[in-house]
């Protein structure tokens, strides 16, 4: 990265921030400037209540009244410093809800394809890193500004009204100080670019070990000594890339307090010189002298801390920038026609692979399929045979790497359809919420009567025993009750049939549940779909025959297609597999 990057992502950062809260972050900058102003009062009152002692003669009033005043001074500032902060700290949390608004906007407007690439993950990482401190990062500059910018600028007259050598002396401690920051900010850059994928694995080989998801399985097959040397070997890795970024950042911190030292003992030396020739009084010596902490220590915080992490850091909020630069764009959203055929010409697909350079693999190759207005397809094959990835592309979740993908005259590039798809797949969602919200969480808005809903659930197997009623929490995270993987599926299933629809998919949605449960829910499903087209993947070719049409796949292709007589009455690959699965229930 360029350092002008730095100002130029800063620049960004600000003109999101004021966008966001236009009004609370120019009371911010105000605040910054009286901030700045409190410190400096303190250095003028302090000479005053020194000159005051000094000059002696003085009236108990005048020697009390500077007191009084050198006092207010300290105290102003000390208010002043933690109202700034204080309201720093409010404005941080406000803008980061905000951030966090254009985060899940910016996901939201993802293809889903794109969680299956590393990269995208990657991405998406980063910016979630990006959006904690962009606050903080992009207001680097407004401290700057505002606040340091007051105090030094105030202090530098200061010391000017007393003797230029003074004023000139602290200005030309700033440009060694500054070009040297500036040399960090490619290291840092590089480091999160090399970083990110690795802390990516990193949490996710630790969720391995820790998470409730995982952890039954891991501990059972003895594997959590494998998963520790992964994860060793990975926080090893990066370890080393910080302790080369922090060695390189310690040897630019060394340099830079080197020559504070010199430059707060060179101005040392010069009031001592200055207040001997009778130049500047004495109240001013013990004044100046008093602030130099204060103001080498300004100088060193806005330099080795300010300015050095918001360089470290910039790279996080270009990261988040890029992401959400499309985040208020328009996106148009489509409604599925009320009746449509479903049509896809020489569709082929493929997910993102890591390497091009082997070749493009297709899950799906060159599919052409029509499937009417109403009907009940069952889709089936092996694993790996395409089914499910047929069904996202119809679902609109995947773009076509190839061909085209229509509803009658809706086409799946004419924008996202968000209305009238409804869909229950293998791996459905265990949301931990309460039964109620479980099922209606799609369409949270419509009016439904508890009657309704304990109707679909007696349709598909649900009962609120399970859990005490309707408004009980499920799942024992918010201290709910915890249901078996069946009836979590009962529950996702209830939640896509009440999905107001005209296309509905059944990913393999009774897998945790027996054969003869599941006979009887694809039953159920034949009477709750006679006005949409639904389409059906499942391993059980006996729950298939409730389809009009049952379509065959083999290695992202069609190929086979009718219904269960005609099928069965041909040597293919469906007869194969049925008279295979007919040996099991012999």
């Amino acid at each position: 990265m360029k350092h002008k990057n730095f100002f130029y992502y800063n620049f960004l950062g600000l003109k999101l921030l004021f966008g966001m809260l236009p009004a609370s972050m120019s009371l911010y900058c105000v605040l910054q400037i009286i901030h700045g102003i409190s410190w400096m009062l303190q250095v003028v009152f302090m000479q005053y209540f020194f000159d005051t002692i000094e000059g002696g003669g003085k009236s108990t009033i005048e020697l009390a009244t500077s007191l009084l005043l050198m006092g207010g001074a300290f105290l102003f500032a000390q208010i002043m410093n933690g109202v700034a902060n204080c309201f720093g700290q409010i404005l941080n949390r406000r803008i980061g809800k905000e951030a966090n608004k254009l985060i899940f906007r910016s996901i939201e407007r993802q293809e889903v394809i794109a969680f299956e690439s590393a990269d995208a993950l990657d991405r998406i990482h980063k910016a979630i890193r990006g959006s904690e401190g962009v606050f903080w990062v992009s207001t680097t500059i407004l401290d700057i500004l505002f606040f340091y910018t007051s105090y030094f600028m105030m202090m530098s007259w200061y010391l000017f009204s007393l003797t230029p050598i003074l004023s000139i002396s602290t200005i030309i401690i700033f440009i060694p100080n500054v070009a040297a920051k500036l040399l960090r900010m490619v290291a840092f850059e590089q480091l999160e670019n090399e970083a990110a994928p690795l802390r990516r694995k990193f949490v996710y080989y630790e969720k391995c070990m820790t998470d409730k998801e995982y952890f039954k399985e891991t501990r059972i097959l003895g594997c959590c000594s494998y998963f520790k040397s992964i994860h060793a070997k990975l926080l090893r890795i990066l370890n080393q890339l910080h302790f080369r970024a922090q060695l390189q950042k310690e040897k630019v911190n060394f340099f830079i307090n080197f020559l504070t030292v010199l430059a707060y003992g060179g101005i040392i030396f010069l009031l001592v010189y200055y207040v001997m020739k009778g130049t500047i009084s004495v109240g001013a010596f013990a004044a100046v002298l008093a602030s130099l902490r204060e103001f080498y220590g300004f100088m060193d915080e806005v330099i080795s801390e300010r300015f050095a992490w918001a360089a470290e850091n910039v790279a996080t909020v270009k990261n988040y920038l890029s992401f959400i630069k499309d985040a208020d764009k328009e996106r148009k959203n489509v409604r599925l026609p009320e009746e449509f055929e479903i049509k896809l010409e020489d569709v082929c697909f493929s997910y993102p692979q890591p390497d091009e350079g082997n070749g493009r693999l297709f899950a799906l190759e060159h599919v052409d399929l029509r499937i009417p207005w109403g009907q009940t397809v069952a889709l089936v094959g092996e694993n790996g045979s395409g089914k499910s990835t047929l069904c996202n592309v119809i679902a609109g979740l995947y773009e076509p790497t190839q061909g085209l993908l229509s509803y009658s005259e809706v086409q799946r590039d004419d924008g996202r359809v968000v209305e009238g798809i409804s869909a229950v797949f293998q791996k459905f969602c265990r949301y931990k919420m309460r039964l109620s919200e479980n099922i209606t969480i799609s369409e949270v808005t419509r009016r439904v009567t508890e009657e309704e809903l304990r109707l679909l659930c007696e349709e598909v197997g649900v009962s609120t025993e399970w859990t005490g009623g309707m408004d009980c929490m499920l799942g024992k995270e918010f201290g709910g009750t915890e249901l078996s993987g069946g009836q979590w599926q009962r529950i996702a299933i209830a939640r896509g049939l009440f999905r107001e629809k005209k296309l509905l998919i059944l990913d393999e949605p009774t897998a945790a549940i027996d054969a003869l449960e599941e006979n009887n829910l694809y039953r159920s499903f034949q009477k709750m779909c006679h006005a949409c087209t639904a389409i059906i993947v499942t391993h059980r070719l006996a729950s298939a025959q409730i389809a009009d049409r049952i379509i065959v796949m083999k290695d992202g292709k069609i190929v086979q297609d009718g219904k269960h007589e005609e099928l069965i009455a041909m040597e293919g690959e469906y007869k194969r597999m049925y008279e295979l699965q007919k040996k099991w229930y012999k």
